[in-house]
């Protein structure tokens, strides 16, 4: 447990309070903001001493009845929240405004699109300009995750500020009772408005003013157990929304790879239900892998925005719960040990006031009772000692038996995930050997038909080699006869040929009569 010990800021001569494991270091004064060495030991602190004088709550209790005019009881200054604030203004908490952390993120990522504007067409800004509309609200999420993570940081710097007040100093009493409490709200009003609304200022508040309500310690130690676990649940609570974003990320990546597959296998099946040539197929190939390229970029971008918002997350939450401890130690160390409602003192002279014998009457038969009870509660410590060992073996083992359904849980998803990344690229690989078959058919076909023209190109010289020749043996006849004819118009040259024309007979009309008769013949 951590001690703390009280110094004087140079700058200001305010008291702080600070814990031992901050001796050696420098921080920085809250009410002036210089900067304080804190010594490797702390400085004796001064004893105050009131000679011959005594003042109890028995002294308070017989002078009540004078009659007296009544007292004003000083309140605790209320924090006024501005409109970006969360929470009432009686309580600390660890949240952070979601309207300036949102409007913070959309200016990021303005300014984060607008810088890699020039540089769209390179790798890394094709990653945020041409993969779809999902990287958008991605990137979006992320920066406002890190505005939140941002304004929470600067709220844990306020309050790890708040740890070095000397909120309870000794110098007003040593013992926190009812009627100095007015002096230590004073104190408390005094301090700087940055540090007002801090889990410890609150706390120790809370403390002092059920303590006045009830004028009991025990009653207010438990209120501080409970204001314990209610500090710890809002730190906890105040990183709901931004799991909600570590969340979200990855479920975005994974839409845009729905998006992506999708605009592939769209692409590949009109393609192929159009039929087209061999570059109409490529352009439809060129489209699925870039379909394909957009599904895992977007998935890849997500998953790292998401571990980028997740390390520094969980640090900053581990630091919050630490900040609770110590608040825890300070409270315990200045507040609750220094209670004093008057039974303590009242116990201590009732055992005064009894006599010898009944205390040594009393010690002794304790004694022989524990004497007679030895053997029986040894015993029982063994027996203890074995329910003990047994409850923490059982607990192991439930712990291990949670272990390894955790573990079954993951290889199931895991298997899972790769079963249904196996049935996807089986299906992309009988689309491919299906674009394959389908290529082979064209080439085939295209084959044949190069065969078919070669035929017919063989087919036509053949055709007009055969009409050459029979052209030219009908030439050849033709000469033959031409010389031929010459021969016989030679002959004829050399005799004398009679022509005698022969009158046509005419005809009767529409046939009657007879013929006339050549030669003696019809």
């Amino acid at each position: 447990m951590s001690t703390f010990f009280k110094i004087t800021c140079p700058g200001c001569n305010k008291s702080l309070k600070v814990p031992d494991n901050l001796a050696g270091k420098s921080r920085a004064c809250p009410y002036c903001r210089a900067t304080v060495r804190i010594p490797e030991t702390a400085p004796p602190e001064p004893e105050i001493v009131f000679p011959n004088i005594r003042v109890s709550e028995g002294t308070a209790k017989r002078t009540a009845t004078t009659p007296k005019a009544p007292k004003e009881v000083i309140q605790r200054k209320r924090v006024v929240r501005n409109w970006f604030s969360t929470g009432s203004s009686d309580s600390a908490n660890s949240d952070v405004s979601l309207v300036l952390s949102g409007l913070m993120g959309i200016i990021a990522t303005v300014v984060f699109y607008a810088l890699l504007y020039p540089v769209r067409d390179s790798f890394f800004g094709q990653l945020f300009w041409q993969r779809g509309p999902v990287p958008f609200p991605t990137t979006c999420l992320m920066f406002w995750a890190i505005a939140i993570l941002i304004l929470k940081w600067n709220n844990l710097k306020k309050q790890k500020t708040a740890m070095l007040l000397d909120i309870l100093p000794t110098d007003i009493s040593q013992e926190i009772t009812v009627g100095g409490l007015d002096a230590f709200i004073k104190n408390i009003n005094e301090l700087p408005g940055a540090t007002s609304d801090t889990f410890l200022v609150n706390r120790v508040v809370r403390g002092i003013e059920h303590f006045r309500a009830r004028n009991h310690a025990a009653e207010t130690v438990t209120m501080m157990g409970s204001q314990a676990e209610i500090d710890a649940n809002n730190v906890n609570g105040s990183y709901t929304i931004l799991k909600v974003f570590i969340w979200a990320l990855p479920i975005l990546g994974f839409i845009g790879t729905v998006m992506g597959v999708s605009a592939a296998v769209a692409s590949l099946a009109g393609s192929l239900s159009d039929g087209g040539s061999m570059d109409a197929m490529k352009v439809a190939l060129k489209d699925v892998f870039g379909g394909l390229g957009t599904a895992f970029d977007t998935t890849l971008l997500a998953l790292i925005m998401s571990l980028m918002v997740k390390i520094p997350a969980s640090a900053l939450q581990k630091a919050e719960e630490d900040l609770l401890t110590s608040v825890d130690e300070y409270c315990n160390e200045n507040l609750l040990r220094r209670l004093n409602d008057g039974r303590r003192q009242n116990n201590d002279e009732t055992r005064l006031r009894e006599p010898d014998g009944d205390m040594s009457a009393f010690r002794e038969a304790v004694e022989q009772a524990l004497g007679t009870r030895q053997a029986e509660l040894e015993k029982w410590l063994g027996k203890l000692d074995k329910i003990g060992d047994r409850l923490t073996d059982q607990v192991a083992q439930g712990w291990e038996r949670v272990n390894g359904q955790i573990e079954q849980q993951q290889h199931k998803h895991v298997e899972l995930l790769n079963k249904q990344q196996l049935d996807q690229q089986a299906r992309l690989q009988a689309q491919l050997d299906q674009m394959a078959n389908a290529a082979d058919k064209i080439q085939m076909t295209l084959n044949r038909l190069a065969e078919q023209a070669g035929t017919m190109q063989n087919e036509v010289t053949g055709s007009f080699s055969n009409a050459q020749e029979t052209l030219q043996e009908n030439l050849e006849g033709v000469r033959n006869g031409l010389q031929g004819l010459n021969e016989v118009l030679s002959k004829l040259s050399e005799h004398q040929v009679v022509i005698q024309q022969v009158p046509t007979p005419s005809s009767r009309w529409f046939g009657f009569g007879k013929p006339a008769r050549r030669n003696g013949k019809h």
